[in-house]
């Protein structure tokens, strides 16, 4: 893991603020992708960025859950403030690489959620899913930083 810093000292909500705010697409994307109301995508936002923080720090492959997960496409879909975002937080680059068995995906969402639950307490189940200990609720699979 890398030492240079510990994922919860981030400060995730403030991060998703100012990222919604130069990037006011991101609010209607991630509201219709996922489902929710506008006034709750800057928590969802927050919840992808403590997943891709936990990547950055634990450089292992995670899985995110579901809506975690397309809230995050989204992200990326705005490609020069998904890079800019990345390189400027955690001086790379976090790719997103779809697909892997069902197997290793319920590996890595349970090892996603043992290191959300050390850094940041539980994980909001309506974000991450009601059953966020057994199975992962993504359908896209492993996602790693490299």
């Amino acid at each position: 893991m890398s030492m240079h810093y510990s994922p919860e000292k981030f400060n995730h909500s403030a991060m998703a603020r100012q990222l919604l705010a130069d990037n006011d697409v991101l609010y209607d994307k991630i509201s219709k992708h996922c489902g929710i109301d506008r006034e709750k995508v800057p928590q969802l936002l927050t919840e992808v960025i403590r997943f891709l923080n936990l990547i950055a720090f634990s450089e292992q492959r995670l899985t995110p859950g579901k809506m975690v997960d397309d809230a995050w496409h989204e992200f990326i879909l705005c490609t020069k403030a998904y890079w800019e975002f990345c390189e400027a937080t955690f001086g790379r680059m976090i790719h997103h690489h779809p697909g892997g068995s069902e197997e290793d995906n319920a590996r890595q969402f349970r090892k996603t959620i043992g290191l959300y639950q050390q850094y940041f307490g539980a994980p909001p189940t309506h974000f991450w899913g009601a059953d966020i200990t057994r199975q992962p609720t993504a359908n896209c699979g492993g996602c790693e930083g490299d």
